[in-house]
């Protein structure tokens, strides 16, 4: 069957979503490579501002360096405050932006920083990145519960409208924050395991209840997690068409998790050996990144499977979008 559309005036007419870009976050880190996703048309990235590895005051030193780097740039870009800022930055040509963080120790035990951290412009978070905690398991771990602090945390992120994340969460962790959480839940940038077996993946009940909470969850564009090698557009859409046959195309999205520069990772690795278990250098010199400039490949790809304009829009946006609108105050 032959497409009836124009991929590229769809792409241009929808609002493309990236839920999360996995930079190091540093507090010197020069973020002008910010450009490439408005230059390729996105509406809105995440970018993630800590890591469960590093102390608390490094996250927010982080974040400090972040607000004031987006405010002097704030003719490209806008770090949103309220739901209705994405509209606004996407009227005026601009990329908003959110902050995230992979892990809850950057609380430093406390959930009353998590509305601290809304304040600064944080609207995603895991509990767990790769390795247990004090709040829950990571998929790296042994495959613990979601604890005790772990159930208040959900609550107050529900409470305050921070958008509740399972990627690099455990099993039983993410089907507990799914089953107690009020709000929709996102994997921000987690693939199918059912498409491609490797313990980051999540399973096809995890994909599931992910859906029935309404929520998203984003394949990423990082070769290890799509098929061990290439990473691969048409891989990826793989991905994007195990997820839709389970649970249909209000339920999938973006999170490319881009390293803008691969030798960041093997840095962060040596620093942080704990933080990615039975990874070695040949991983990390063989990981290969999908990047933004892609995304338009990947409408492509999505129309050349037949998606209709409705659903592709869906899935490189509109299905974000809707989540952040049911969540964001």
């Amino acid at each position: 069957m032959s497409r009836s559309f124009n991929t590229q005036s769809t792409y241009r007419n929808s609002f493309i979503w990236d839920a999360h870009a996995g930079f190091s976050p540093f507090a010197d880190l020069e973020l002008h490579f910010l450009k490439r996703w408005r230059d390729a048309g996105v509406g809105h990235v995440s970018i993630n501002v800590g890591y469960d590895m590093m102390r608390w005051d490094e996250t927010i030193a982080c974040v400090a360096h972040y607000r004031r780097w987006l405010s002097e740039h704030s003719n490209e870009f806008l770090l949103v405050e309220r739901f209705e800022d994405l509209r606004l930055a996407k009227k005026d040509g601009k990329l908003s932006v959110t902050f995230d963080l992979e892990g809850a120790n950057a609380l430093d035990g406390n959930i009353e920083m998590i509305g601290v951290y809304h304040q600064l412009g944080v609207r995603q978070m895991n509990l767990a990145y790769n390795r247990n905690n004090a709040f829950g398991g990571g998929c790296h771990d042994d495959d613990i519960a979601l604890t005790d602090l772990g159930k208040r945390t959900i609550a107050e992120m529900n409470r305050v409208g921070m958008m509740v994340d399972c990627t690099h969460t455990g099993y039983k962790t993410s089907m507990d924050v799914m089953a107690i959480s009020t709000k929709p839940v996102v994997f921000s940038h987690s693939n199918a395991f059912g498409a491609y077996a490797h313990p980051r993946n999540v399973r096809d009940d995890q994909i599931q209840a992910c859906a029935a909470t309404g929520g998203v969850v984003c394949v990423n564009g990082v070769s290890t997690f799509i098929d061990g090698h290439s990473g691969a557009i048409e891989s990826i859409v793989d991905h994007i068409d195990y997820i839709v046959r389970l649970v249909g195309t209000n339920h999938v999205g973006i999170g490319l998790d881009t390293v803008v520069d691969p030798k960041e990772m093997p840095r962060l690795a040596r620093k942080y050996p704990a933080a990615w278990p039975d990874y070695n250098e040949n991983d990390w010199a063989t990981m290969r990144f999908v990047v933004p400039e892609q995304l338009n490949g990947i409408a492509e790809e999505l129309a050349n499977r037949q998606y209709s304009p409705t659903e592709l829009s869906a899935i490189i946006g509109g299905n974000m979008l809707r989540v952040a609108s049911n969540i964001w105050r």
